[in-house]
């Protein structure tokens, strides 16, 4: 996506081998309305725009009963439409998903993108809820829920200024996965007086860059620089930078006693099984707080007809440790034809259950099933994935393991050999890969080549994780920064009147 044109940038090189000089054409459409509205580049701001509007989703999905997790699920919003209860508390339950992209998102600068939910509620013109909105200043609600990577430096302070170097820990990463769901939980008490429908709107906003880096990026703006549009000497600067809307949904619900006239039911083009594999998989992906529910939400979706049902199933029941029912809802979900559960992932998954299970040389050959898989029509080649290549190694290196006694010593080395080759393979994609780098230690100290396992031992030392300071970095972020120690808890319910009560 970074096609060669000719430069005589301090960079250019000679890709051709034919004299000239080229770079890789960094300003292709993507999320950076920043550097387009800075240097007012209106058609390059209007081709963002264009993508980001492409590749996101936002669903009202639910409301729980009691504003509880527990609560009783009414769901999905549309065609059905629950009547509100004046004085009751309900969880907005509210799926953002991703779309046509193949990476995470974010990706790229995750600590700068500023991308948020907006949300009003409002019976009538009262506005009774509300979050992600936008103050004087020009600064978002820090409660809010926002799509980033809220990262720190050694001090427990936040990388506020795209200062990457200094990046050593994260209080929280909301980025989501390709074609993945997130869901995000709102508390709305229904006010006692409320007697007109409620409707609620979202918003999934984007902008290149916060308040608080804008205004470092003006406090430093000294006479002679190149001109900062939007900013007035000795003026406050309120951040100009475009508000992308992303993806929007809303929804208007009937009030129980209310006299306004019945409403006409609204509908999303949504399949219903998407909807509810959506949510599930949103659930899932935050940890252990809400199996259950995910495990009820893919129920839903294998009730109706979907692969994507039992494969998902088989994704909880292994994280939970129900073995034989993960490989139960695999089998379901390979016997789905119309259409047929994705080959490499059923190989995947049945090869993570099986090497939980112990079934090592089956797990072998799923796992290398899955490497050796083309599928050219959507140019896919797993033969890279080292996640899957990580997998392979650990699974010969227990298979090795099996093998005691000097009578099997040749076939012991053997796959201690294979296996330090699978994750030499590791490393000629992602050179600074933790896993392999501890495993080619263990390995190698295995095979009686201490040089080399001292070698990547001090590689693991180098690229791992610093645990020493994670703690204190960690406790410190979540004293200085409230709103983001919220943020980072395992299960997250954000208020919709805390902005309304502070006034």
């Amino acid at each position: 996506h970074m096609p060669l044109q000719t430069s005589e940038d301090f960079g250019a090189r000679d890709f051709a081998s034919d004299g000239k000089l080229q770079i890789h054409d960094h300003l292709f459409p993507s999320a950076n309305t920043g550097v387009t509205w800075l240097m007012d580049c209106p058609e390059g701001t209007a081709a963002h725009e264009r993508l980001l509007q492409e590749c996101m989703r936002v669903d009202l999905f639910g409301l729980k009963e009691d504003g509880a997790i527990t609560g009783e699920l009414h769901a999905p919003l549309r065609p059905v439409l629950p009547t509100l209860q004046p004085g009751k508390t309900y969880l907005l339950e509210t799926v953002i998903r991703t779309l046509k992209m193949g990476h995470i998102f974010t990706q790229g600068t995750s600590d700068s993108n500023e991308v948020w939910l907006e949300v009003t509620v409002k019976s009538g013109d009262r506005v009774i809820g509300r979050s992600g909105h936008i103050d004087e200043s020009g600064e978002v609600d820090r409660w809010s829920h926002f799509l980033n990577s809220f990262v720190l430096d050694e001090n427990g302070n936040r990388i506020n200024r795209r200062n990457a170097q200094d990046i050593r820990v994260p209080l929280y990463n909301h980025q989501m996965p390709p074609g993945a769901g997130q869901v995000v939980h709102y508390e709305l008490p229904v006010p006692d007086d409320v007697d007109q429908p409620v409707t609620i709107e979202v918003k999934l906003q984007y902008r290149k860059f916060d308040q608080e880096f804008m205004a470092i990026i003006a406090q430093r703006h000294k006479p002679g620089d190149l001109p900062l549009r939007g900013h007035e000497p000795g003026k406050p600067y309120r951040n100009p930078l475009p508000i992308i809307t992303m993806a929007t949904d809303s929804i208007t619900l009937p009030i129980a006693g209310g006299d306004a006239e019945p409403l006409t039911q609204q509908d999303r083009s949504i399949p219903l099984w998407q909807r509810w594999n959506d949510y599930g998989i949103g659930l899932f992906l935050e940890g252990k707080a809400e199996l259950k529910q995910a495990e009820e939400a893919f129920q839903q979706v294998e009730e109706l007809g979907r692969y994507d049902g039992p494969l998902n199933l088989a994704r909880v029941y292994q994280r939970e440790g129900r073995l034989d029912e993960a490989v139960r809802a695999l089998q379901r979900a390979g016997d789905h034809a119309d259409p047929p559960a994705p080959p490499w992932t059923l190989s995947w998954l049945t090869g993570v259950v099986n090497a939980q299970q112990g079934n090592l040389k089956t797990a072998e050959e799923n796992f290398r099933a899955v490497l050796d898989m083309k599928v050219p029509e959507r140019k896919f080649d797993f033969s890279r994935d080292y996640e899957v290549i990580n997998e392979l190694g650990l699974t010969l290196f227990r298979l090795a393991q099996q093998q005691r006694g000097e009578a099997r010593k040749a076939a012991r080395d053997e796959l201690l050999t294979e296996a330090v080759e699978v994750f030499r393979k590791t490393l000629s994609l992602d050179s600074e890969n933790v896993t392999a780098h501890y495993n080619l230690q263990l390995l190698y100290q295995q095979l009686g080549q201490t040089e080399l396992a001292d070698e990547h031992a001090k590689l693991h030392q180098r690229f791992k994780e610093d645990d020493t300071i994670r703690g204190e970095v960690i406790r410190k972020a979540r004293a200085q920064y409230p709103a983001a120690d919220h943020a980072a808890e395992a299960l997250v319910i954000h208020s919709l009147t805390r902005d309304l009560e502070s006034k």
